[in-house]
């Protein structure tokens, strides 16, 4: 078939005269377009007005806008809603727990495994239903108590917190207790404290149908439906030799208690997002300022008991935390490609004491470099709280609409028996991110000759943060005043540096009894002054006033003043006097010691002489440092000797010191081999006779590593043969893994990971990448995988990274903890990433005792995908 030829193939001379053809139709077809549009506006639009047309568009974008904001807040009110209902169901499940009974337990069981009441997950709690019986019987008569505590102890702090957001005169107009009764659900008493007192922790719970109708303002409203939940501690001290036998009662929460209530009335305007938030942090503020530590609610049983000790003890210690930095959290701001970053700031609390970082704008991974100190005032069963959140505008300087990034939580005795800790921490509740966190603990002494030591420590942390870091602490116990003028209303204020404190009024007295104490950080002794005004709360007149140098108080013995009667200046008459008790404690930073009672070690005489400036801010070299010395060998880390390992059931109670195992080391060795062991030795085997280390393999052979760790040829029987094979590299020359495994609390599995030793090299003589995962088997998926930095070229790498799993108790029998041991060398796609070693463990075999152990790294038994 022949094609037609084109019009350049006829012709290629008139190619340009045709384009110029078709260019002029498809001009002259545009004009005509116009025209009609020209002559259809000027029929059409002769009468359009542009000012009604401007009018109607101006007012359908106000109507557009209008309901998208209308709907923007039904919108936060439903999730609101929503968000309430899902915190109402957690809390009335909560308290359907702690109000169940035998026969409904099995029903709740299977509903949520992990959320047992304590009696059931953790054996040391004690059901005690004789007591909510005897409570049942007694709540009719407590309803005079209560109202008297509203009146006398509640109101007045509520007007004062009312009164910051102009909300004032707050009254009670009625109290009514209901007829449900609070409950305890889970009781245990510590049978390893002093035999002057008694601690018993409670499992509370009220959930009653009680009704308080205030008036603020001249408006009436009121709460309803109030539910508290928390663990209380009940402290009975001192116990004396007549009926009752106990002097007086300590009743506090360990941490802030879970609050719930409805609003009614006027009130009911606040129950939505925001005002809510602020007044159920009002309510929160209070319980904690009247029984969180370090408040305590006392109750005095007998008459001829010190007070002062009852009413105001002296602080366990002091905890100086520096939240360091963080790494990979959240993005929650929205930016111009999708997500932005975030705003992150912490929040810390200890029981009622809270601090906050400053906020880093734009980043996931800020440097706060924050330092902050607190009063721990018990050991036991209290923790450190740090949240991070992203900051978000608020115009009512509240929480509402900051986005949560994570919560981290540090356990204070385990700060307490290590000294010090450092280490990075996941955070639980969020996706990803982590917290480099230093935490030290500090004694209080009674001696100022580790005064200095303490000004230097802070003075080199100083050169790094701008936050103020304390030196010593003041307690002040406020007796009484007599002799004032005119009958006032008069309360104590006290001052140090930029704190403040204030006494309750006394009505109307020229010699009121105050029975109040307080405690201050002070930040050099030496230069700061205590100063105390006598004010008449009617007319805000200074009754007189003392100031007291605090460098007098260091030439004292013991660092304390008793029952001085001090004359108050500037007071009409010059008679009246104020009646102080006053205490300095020098804070002394303490060190871990392996003595068997797990407390810390204080630093000895020839460490303080060696520390400098410059070696007190350097990181610890190792979480939890070693107490027994290292031999000349470094390379050669401390092992334990074997023991049976027995099931936990009291992750707090204290070691005691082992002693057999150093007799067969040193019957194994002969006196001239020191046995390298994490158990402390007896002192007369090191003190008479001089220690000689001959070789590795002698030093080695006198330790092994513990049961738990069964490797592929470790078996529980083959002591005597561990004995002899094991070396510095472990048992398979694999090397050996420091961790710390132990079951927290809150239902959760902790395991730090200290570092490792004498990992092998490669075939070609470079040096490994190793970084370590865990697996808690049986489960592999991506939710029980948790790994922790690659360190470069390092065959003794040390991570101190901790990391948890929720987990309840009835489950540790049937999971074990994989610490698989994986290099990562190579570049990119040309990583092989083989596992170097593994250790398992059997969680049901945990030893509460011996939490921080040595483990030899046993081959690998399979391989799992990367």
């Amino acid at each position: 078939m022949e094609m037609t030829p084109t019009i350049m193939e006829q012709n290629p001379s008139t190619a340009p005269e045709a384009w110029q053809h078709r260019l002029a139709r498809v001009v002259s077809t545009l004009q005509v377009q116009v025209d009609d549009v020209i002559r259809w506006t000027n029929i059409h639009m002769v009468d359009f007005n542009f000012y009604l047309f401007f009018k109607y568009m101006l007012a359908s974008l106000v109507l557009y806008w209008t309901a998208c904001v209308g709907f923007g807040w039904v919108t936060m009110v439903a999730m609101w809603c929503v968000l309430a209902d899902g915190r109402r169901k957690r809390l009335n499940y909560r308290l359907e727990l702690a109000y169940a009974d035998t026969n409904t337990l099995k029903d709740l069981w299977l509903r949520a495994e992990r959320q047992m009441p304590a009696w059931v997950t953790f054996p040391d709690m004690e059901r005690v239903e004789w007591l909510n019986k005897i409570i049942r019987q007694l709540w009719p008569y407590a309803g005079h108590y209560v109202q008297d505590l509203c009146k006398f102890s509640i109101e007045p702090s509520m007007r004062t917190a009312l009164e910051e957001y102009k909300l004032y005169a707050f009254k009670f107009e009625k109290i009514i207790l209901g007829d449900t009764p609070p409950r305890f659900s889970g009781v245990k008493v510590y049978d390893d404290t002093s035999r002057h007192e008694i601690i018993m922790d409670m499992d509370f719970a009220y959930a009653g149908d009680c009704k308080f109708e205030v008036s603020v303002s001249k408006f009436k409203m009121g709460i309803k439906d109030l539910q508290i939940t928390g663990r209380m501690r009940v402290v009975m001290k001192p116990l004396v030799r007549q009926i009752p036998l106990v002097g007086g009662l300590q009743v506090f929460f360990l941490n802030n208690p879970d609050v719930d209530f409805n609003l009614i009335g006027l009130a009911d305007v606040f129950d939505m997002p925001g005002l809510s938030d602020i007044l159920r942090s009002i309510v929160i503020e209070q319980i904690a300022h009247m029984m969180v530590l370090p408040n305590r609610y006392p109750i005095q049983l007998v008459e001829d008991i010190n007070t002062a000790e009852l009413k105001c003890p002296t602080p366990a210690g002091v905890l100086r935390i520096n939240v360091i930095e963080a790494h990979n959290l959240m993005k929650k701001d929205i930016g111009i490609m999708g997500m932005g970053k975030s705003d992150p700031y912490c929040i810390l609390r200890l029981g009622a004491q809270k601090f906050q970082t400053k906020t880093i704008n734009n980043t996931i991974n800020p440097k706060w470099d924050f330092f902050c100190e607190a009063l721990a005032n018990v050991i036991r069963r209290q923790h450190v709280t740090i949240e991070c959140w992203d900051y978000d505008y608020s115009p009512l300087k509240s929480y509402e609409n900051d986005d949560f990034l994570g919560r981290a939580n540090l356990d204070v005795h385990d700060i307490w028996k290590s000294g010090e800790v450092d280490m990075w921490v996941p955070l639980s509740d969020a996706t990803s991110g982590r917290l480099h966190i230093r935490a030290a603990w500090l004694d209080l002494h009674d001696s100022s000759a580790s005064l200095e030591l303490q000004l230097e420590e802070i003075r080199a942390l100083q050169a790094t943060t701008k936050n103020p870091l304390h030196s010593a602490v003041l307690l002040v116990w406020v007796d009484s005043a007599k002799k004032l003028n005119n009958i006032p209303d008069p309360f104590v204020r006290l001052h140090v540096g930029n704190l403040q404190q204030e006494t309750t009024v006394r009505q109307r007295t020229n010699d009121p009894v105050f029975e109040e104490g307080f405690t201050f950080l002070v930040r050099n002794p030496r230069t700061q002054e205590l100063k105390i005004e006598v004010i008449d709360h009617k007319t805000s007149q200074v009754q007189g006033k003392i100031e007291l140098d605090l460098n007098v108080l260091l030439k004292e013995r013991n660092l304390d003043v008793k029952n001085e009667e001090y004359p108050l200046s500037g007071a009409s008459g010059g008679l009246a006097a104020l009646k102080l008790n006053i205490t300095l404690r020098i804070l002394k930073t303490a060190l871990k010691k392996d003595d068997g009672d797990g407390g810390p070690k204080e630093k000895g005489e020839a460490e303080i002489d060696s520390s400098t400036p410059a070696a007190i801010s350097e990181p610890p070299p190792s979480t939890f440092p070693s107490a027994v010395p290292e031999p000349p060998l470094a390379s050669v880390p401390p092992t334990e000797i074997p023991s049976n390992p027995v099931p936990a059931a009291d992750p707090e109670k204290k070691s005691a010191p082992i002693k057999e195992e150093v007799s067969l080391a040193e019957k194994s060795e002969g006196p001239g081999v020191v046995a390298v062991a994490d158990v402390p030795v007896k002192p007369e085997s090191t003190v008479n006779e001089p220690a000689v280390v001959e070789s590795i393999e002698e030093v080695m052979s006198s330790a092994a590593s513990p049961l738990m760790q069964m490797g592929p040829s470790a078996t529980p029987g083959d002591d005597t043969d561990l004995r002899q094979r094991t070396n510095a590299a472990g048992i398979h020359g694999l090397g050996r893994i420091e961790l710390t495994v132990k079951f927290g609390p809150r239902s959760n599995l902790v395991i730090v990971i200290h570092q490792i030793t004498n990992l092998p090299v490669e075939d070609d003589g470079e040096l490994p990448d190793p970084y370590v995962k865990l697996y808690l088997l049986p489960d592999r998926s991506k939710d029980s995988k948790r790994k922790t930095d690659v360190i470069k070229d390092s065959c003794n790498p040390k991570y101190d990274e901790r990391f948890e799993y929720s987990i309840p108790s009835n489950e540790l029998t049937r999971r074990t903890l994989e610490v698989n041991v994986v290099n990562k060398k190579g570049l990119l796609f040309l990583q092989r990433s083989p596992k170097m070693g593994q250790v398992h463990l059997d969680c049901g075999l945990l030893d509460s005792n011996k939490v921080t152990q040595w483990y030899d790294i046993a081959p690998a038994m399979d391989e799992d995908d990367e």
